[in-house]
């Protein structure tokens, strides 16, 4: 059970809005699979740029005052432009959309927020950044899902604007997680 004093967080950009006019054209490429894919609602959306977990709630004043004093990176364009799964085809457990165009900008804040964040996280996980927004989870990873119709979509690149950078609260409840801006960091 989580504890009372404290709340699962990571960092993160909004997309949902951005990507919007395709999600359901894209979701419905698995309709025959669709109660084996959880799809995270439009609301949810959103690029993952560093996962901290529990995060004591006396941190998070510092925390937020960390962030706000070391965010000082120009805004920028990204485009949206693929679709794919992790790990595998074979075994997919995540649906996501790739990056094209802005990846080395989404690296640099990606190194920035991860550099700020880590000594507020329990623990010292390596993770690989690859920029993605996930769109919906594989329920069981064992099941057969035939991902070739999502992973030959095409749709024209979707390019926004990367303004600012969210702290998230990640709540896991019974139908999956809920997540809640906490603190929004602008960018130049």
């Amino acid at each position: 059970m989580k504890d009372e004093f404290e709340k699962r967080l990571f960092i993160g950009i909004p997309a949902g809005r951005e990507i919007q006019p395709i999600l359901s054209d894209i979701q419905s490429s698995l309709t025959h699979n669709s109660r084996q894919i959880r799809w995270l609602p439009s609301e949810n959306i959103h690029m993952t740029l560093f996962f901290l977990g529990n995060i004591f709630l006396d941190d998070i004043p510092k925390l937020t005052k960390a962030l706000e004093d070391e965010l000082n990176l120009n805004h920028f364009r990204t485009s949206i432009f693929k679709t794919g799964v992790f790990p595998s085809a074979r075994h997919p457990k995540i649906f996501w959309l790739g990056v094209s165009h802005g990846t080395k900008k989404l690296i640099t804040l990606h190194d920035k927020v991860k550099k700020t964040a880590r000594p507020f996280k329990k623990g010292g996980q390596k993770e690989q950044f690859i920029p993605h927004i996930t769109l919906g989870r594989a329920k069981r990873s064992y099941m057969k899902i035939d991902v070739l119709p999502f992973l030959k979509y095409v749709y024209s690149p979707i390019e926004f604007d990367i303004n600012s950078v969210a702290l998230y609260e990640s709540q896991l409840l019974s139908h999956g997680a809920e997540y809640k801006v906490l603190t929004t960091f602008p960018l130049n």
